[in-house]
């Protein structure tokens, strides 16, 4: 049964493939030792190695999606990645359900095909190796992405322990060394690396040599020792170097923790967390990254990122914080998401720290919250003003569920999405791509104002009351049926200018024209006379004030042009605060006629007055949250 089930392993059909790996691990949990012998031995044993050649291909198949330069900023192009990462996470867990059997030799003929197959080709390109080219070479940030998805879904002891010892294994060797030349032996020396990568001495991997030798294969305890003879003069494990060489930081996985791109510098910091934050990791390689074990995790710690003395990560952290700034700070902006990200990042840090910044830093800091803030600042130019307030009542929350998440259960995809181009929405005047311009901006504002709680206050703010102005701070009011009109409600026509509009159903129409502003809310309403009440009017059209942008026509004084958001908000938001629209809505267009030029620049500057009143209304409302004295205030609240 076995046998002819695995026939159809790698059938198309996705219900298929399912019941086939149920199958398979019905038979895993059968405690027979004849079972184990069959599956574990060839021919029966090559499922194994088949499988993680499938897993490797997709990844590959991953790697050209996100490197791919056609049709690099299509929406099918991004939701191709999502599909790929989302089946190659059902391949890991597949594997995790393997090791869950808990068999000794299950675990290690599908932990050996693991390494052997898929961890290790991956990172040769991040130990930097002259031997990493050929069919196994992969970008930085993809590689990075599944070494880390891989620890996260699969883990274990035996792979938590062989990457670290892979990435680390030059810091041992030094600790070692210097434990030699320190004390003659190495007796007792915690620095010894050789028991970390013990489980690795009978892996064998392929690797490209040069063109006359073609694939050969090299044992992996060989390229480390190359790559041990390749810096065991060149520095100190302190970091200061020998002979002008290059410094120790400078190889492996921290070359590119301090990267110019983006994407591979939180990809980095993000693999090395999950490392640092893995209870299964041994006590060398987690103090030498800076974790101290017996206040890890499992005691509910905030982060293991812990002053241990010595260690790798709390000596980089100064250098790590100016990193992470540097991207919140960097012009042009990355994507808000990026930014939210890289939040995060600074959040964790900033409790090593104490939450301390040197004076450049908190001037970067500045910097960048500035910028964020002048940003948000445009937008209340823009055609999305109204809707400000109740963005920043949306977003807060989202943000600052964003900066608490648990590592456990964050997604590294994010690290892929700089390498996903993001479509340009700068200078586009669709309504659709303000909106989410505006939502942006909303969104680098909160999480600036957050990290700025965060650094000064040490704790992150509580969602703010935004206080609507009352009407009596209107200087004027109006009769609830023109604040808030519905289609064919009457309206009153005492503030209506008369203009014609032409309709392609209803041919031209005399109407009203009545702009009216009310505290955060603007209308525009066409109105027809009512047949038998000469001051009232019957709704036949309604409009937001806000983007309006009322134009005279240059040929034509008497005409009104104006510009209608036809785009709905509230479809985003049903579909969740991450959604773009592949196809926006074009935005609407009337011309109104006037029976004189004088009457149409009336129209025109009532429309911008009572816009301006609206604008003035937001502008109250967020001018406390704009202050710079806004979280002394919050303190002063506090004590009160």
């Amino acid at each position: 049964m076995y046998t002819e089930a695995l026939k159809f392993a790698q059938h198309e059909e996705k219900m298929i493939q399912t019941a086939i790996r149920a199958l398979t691990l019905n038979i895993y949990n059968i405690c027979d030792d004849n079972v184990y012998q069959f599956i574990t031995t060839p021919p029966a044993s090559i499922y194994f190695s088949d499988l993680v050649s499938s897993l490797r291909k997709q990844c590959l198949q991953l790697d050209a999606l996100v490197n791919s330069s056609e049709d690099k900023c299509t929406h099918q192009r991004n939701k191709d990645i999502f599909l790929k990462t989302d089946k190659i996470v059902d391949d890991l867990f597949y594997f995790k359900d393997m090791l869950s059997v808990g068999e000794s030799r299950l675990s290690r003929v599908v932990t050996q095909n693991l390494l052997s197959l898929l961890i290790l080709p991956l990172l040769l390109p991040l130990l930097k190796l002259g031997e990493n080219k050929g069919s196994y070479h992969i970008s930085a940030v993809t590689s990075l992405y599944i070494v880390s998805r891989l620890l996260q879904v699969v883990g274990g002891k035996h792979l938590i322990n062989g990457v670290a010892g892979l990435l680390l294994y030059h810091y041992m060797a030094l600790c070692e060394r210097e434990a030699i030349a320190t004390n003659g032996d190495t007796a007792g020396s915690t620095g010894d690396a050789s028991p970390l990568l013990h489980s690795l001495n009978d892996i064998n991997i392929k690797v490209s040599g040069h063109e006359a030798e073609g694939e050969k294969e090299i044992n992996i305890n060989y390229l480390l020792q190359h790559l041990n003879v390749q810096t065991s003069s060149n520095s100190h494990f302190d970091g200061s170097p020998r002979d002008d060489n290059v410094c120790i930081e400078r190889f492996g996985i921290f070359a590119y923790l301090f990267s110019d791109n983006h994407s591979i510098s939180l990809a980095s910091l993000f693999l090395l967390l999950t490392l640092a934050e893995n209870k299964d990791l041994e006590h060398f390689p987690a103090s030498l990254l800076g974790m101290s074990q017996s206040q890890g995790l499992m005691n509910n710690c905030e982060s293991a990122f812990l002053k241990v003395d010595g260690s790798i990560l709390v000596r980089l952290m100064p250098q790590i914080l100016k990193t992470l700034l540097k991207v919140l700070a960097c012009q042009p902006p990355v994507s808000p998401p990026m930014q939210w990200h890289t939040g995060w990042f600074l959040r964790k840090v900033l409790q090593c720290q104490g939450n301390k910044l040197t004076d450049d830093n908190i001037h970067l800091f500045n910097t960048s919250y500035e910028q964020s803030r002048e940003c948000l600042q445009k937008e209340l130019d823009g055609c999305w003003f109204d809707h400000i307030p109740d963005t920043i009542g949306n977003e807060w929350g989202s943000c600052k569920k964003a900066l608490e998440l648990q590592f456990h259960v964050k997604d590294p995809l994010f690290t892929l999405e700089l390498e996903i181009c993001q479509q340009a929405i700068d200078g586009n005047f669709n309504s659709c791509f303000a909106w989410e311009r505006m939502v942006d901006a909303v969104k680098v504002f909160i999480l600036h104002l957050q990290l700025k709680a965060l650094i000064f206050m040490g704790c992150l703010l509580e969602k703010p009351s935004l206080e609507s102005p009352s009407d009596s701070d209107l200087g004027k009011t109006y009769s609830r049926d023109i604040s808030s009109p519905s289609f064919g409600s009457e309206v009153s026509l005492g503030s209506g200018i008369p203009c014609r509009i032409a309709f392609s159903y209803a041919g031209v129409r005399d109407i009203y024209l009545v702009a009216v502003a009310r505290g955060i809310s603007g209308k525009l309403i066409l109105a027809e006379k009512h047949p038998f009440r000469s001051q009232r009017g019957v709704v036949i059209a309604i409009a937001p004030l806000a983007g309006l942008s009322p134009r005279i026509d240059e040929d034509h004084p008497t005409w009104l042009h104006l510009r209608i958001r036809e785009f709905e908000p509230n479809f985003v938001k049903a579909k969740g605060s991450q959604s773009k629209v592949s196809t926006p809505p074009a935005d609407g267009r009337w011309t109104l006629g006037f029976h004189s030029a004088k009457a149409c620049e009336t129209a025109r500057l009532l429309i911008l007055e009572e816009t301006c009143k609206q604008r003035s209304s937001v502008e109250s409302m967020l001018a406390p949250l704009l202050r710079e004295d806004y979280l002394v205030n919050v303190l002063d609240s506090q004590g009160d």
